[in-house]
């Protein structure tokens, strides 16, 4: 849900009279780049495209690749920079003259270079990696990219795929007379990511009992409920430690897994949600059932083929686990007729006696079947860290900002001791965000702001939960402060944040257990507590020093 709540301020109007930065001789026009017919805008902050002394058009490495949906990173170490986009890795060694994809290596006639601290790459290697087509317009003094990975992103997918071929999925569980299927499939889901390597067999009745929001166990929930108990690490449990449908919990049950990373895939996004599923597991998905027992034949729903269609407009209350489909699927097993053949399989929490042997199809032309989508991306050990601090128990329940694409949100911790902080965690609350993270050692007022230091930036395709790891831990004592500035294409709320509102199922939220603020320019500040009830959803993560 958004909660479009701008703040007030005050802004000061300030003229900027700013001198373009060229890396060469003022003379020589910059070259421009378009990208799929759109032009890449260049600033002061990552630099300007220059022809070098071998004639080859030298680009910002970071923002030309971001521009084209790559996430990139920076390998102070190696001296290295790096981008994926569509399961292609470049690797780019500064002062070279070739580049690696996927670990081969690449000759190249020029190199690439750092100029005033701004990485620059030779343009038409590293995009050709990728796989686009890159020409020099001489008259327009302009580099022309096009790039058409869409399609050969569907040549990659099969015509029909079942993960249980392929041993990534868990046996079939019976939810029984609850509301609990969004946990089943939540926890399927998970189960499913996890395989082959690891079987699992998680307790459903610990995260729909134990999930905190004022919901029982009858009233149900979504992904986002699993996601808030996921993330601050208070599950998964074991079933064995904590059975289904006894109706209670048990408080005391060990956590076996820290989820570090979930991805939303965009609404209908069928291409996204089966690249996932062969890259990741099972995806949760939302749907809407007439009956919900399935127990008889409805008009949406075909016992005898074990499929489903649903074209009315009821609003979701049903949750699966999406674990295949079949694009010849055929129409006809349908009750209503879809117009066209194609399926998704999905795994169900009725037990085997329902569909086949616990599984069904939903035809691709349901309505509500693939808009509300999520895949557990990164689920890591238990000892991953040693401490993870958090003001957000409830997650990310809504979205604040300033009425602009861009904000930036911190939360101040306290440690006991001198620790190595290791990692945050924040939402995308959107596609192709963009992201800049920012930590302050000693945090003592809001004047303390002045004093962050970039740490990491890159961009998430997909919105989602992420855990952004150091390559080299900061030591912390005391009050420290985490900050992210995001950029969330055409939002106008891009921060995620815990809400407390007069709502009864979020009526547990505590305001006391954070220090939140947010910037719109990163030099005034708000409380975010204070000022709109709210937490941050931004955790940090550390290490104790012995």
């Amino acid at each position: 849900m958004k909660l479009k709540k701008r703040i007030s301020r005050l802004m000061s109007l300030i003229m900027l009279i700013t001198v373009m930065y060229i890396p060469i001789d003022a003379q020589v026009s910059v070259p421009t780049v378009e990208y799929n017919g759109k032009k890449i805008t260049y600033n002061d902050t990552y630099g300007y495209p220059f022809i070098d002394e071998n004639d080859r058009t030298q680009v910002p490495f970071r923002r030309t690749l971001e521009a084209i949906g790559a996430s990139v990173s920076w390998n102070a170490k190696k001296q290295m920079a790096s981008a994926v986009k569509d399961g292609i890795r470049v690797d780019v060694p500064i002062g070279e003259m070739y580049i690696y994809k996927n670990g081969e290596k690449i000759l190249n006639d020029t190199k690439s270079g750092i100029i005033d601290d701004r990485t620059y790459l030779p343009i038409r290697v590293v995009l050709e990696a990728f796989g686009s087509t890159v020409t020099w317009n001489q008259s327009e003094q302009k580099v022309v990219v096009s790039y058409q990975g869409e399609t050969n992103l569907f040549t990659r997918i099969p015509a029909k795929y079942d993960l249980r071929n392929h041993k990534k999925v868990t046996p079939i569980k019976n939810q029984f007379d609850t509301g609990a299927c969004w946990a089943f499939a939540s926890l399927g889901a998970l189960e499913s990511a996890l395989l082959p390597g690891e079987t699992w067999d998680f307790s459903e009745d610990h995260l729909s009992l134990g999930h905190g929001y004022n919901l029982s166990q009858a009233k149900g929930g979504n992904y986002m409920i699993a996601l808030s108990y996921l993330t601050r690490w208070s599950g998964p449990v074991l079933e064995k430690e904590d059975p289904f449908n006894d109706k209670r919990t048990n408080p005391n049950a060990s956590v076996m897994k820290h989820l570090q990373e979930a991805q939303f895939i965009p609404a209908k996004d069928y291409a996204g949600i089966k690249v996932a599923i062969m890259n990741h597991g099972g995806v949760q998905s939302s749907m809407h059932v007439s009956d919900l027992t399935f127990t008889s034949s409805t008009d949406f729903y075909n016992p005898d083929t074990a499929s489903y269609y649903y074209n009315g407009n009821k609003t979701i209350n049903h949750d699966v686990v999406l674990i295949g489909w079949d694009d010849n699927y055929p129409k006809e097993n349908f009750n209503i007729q879809p117009r066209r053949n194609g399926a998704f399989l999905a795994k169900n929490s009725y037990g085997t006696a329902f569909g086949q042997e616990g599984y069904f199809y939903i035809s691709y032309e349901d309505i509500q079947i693939g808009t509300l989508n999520i895949v557990y991306t990164r689920i890591d050990p238990v000892d991953n860290y040693d401490k993870i601090y958090q003001a957000d128990w409830l997650g990310f329940i809504g979205q604040i900002g300033y009425g602009e694409e861009t904000a930036y949100f911190s939360n101040v911790y306290e440690t006991q001791g001198i620790e190595n902080l290791k990692a945050v965690s924040f939402y995308a609350t959107d596609e192709m965000s963009a992201y800049e993270v920012y930590v302050v050692n000693n945090f003592e007022s809001k004047d303390s702001f002045n004093a962050m230091r970039l740490i990491k930036r890159g961009t998430k395709e997909y919105g989602g939960y992420y855990t952004i790891d150091f390559e080299t831990p900061i030591r912390v004592n005391g009050r420290y402060a985490v900050v992210v500035k995001i950029t969330t294409p055409n939002s106008e709320y891009p921060v995620a944040a815990e809400f407390k509102k007069d709502n009864s199922w979020i009526s547990t939220v505590n305001l006391d257990d954070g220090e939140g603020y947010m910037s719109y320019d990163g030099i005034k500040w708000d409380d975010v507590e204070e000022t709109l009830s709210a937490n941050i959803s931004l955790k940090a993560f550390t290490n104790s020093i012995e």
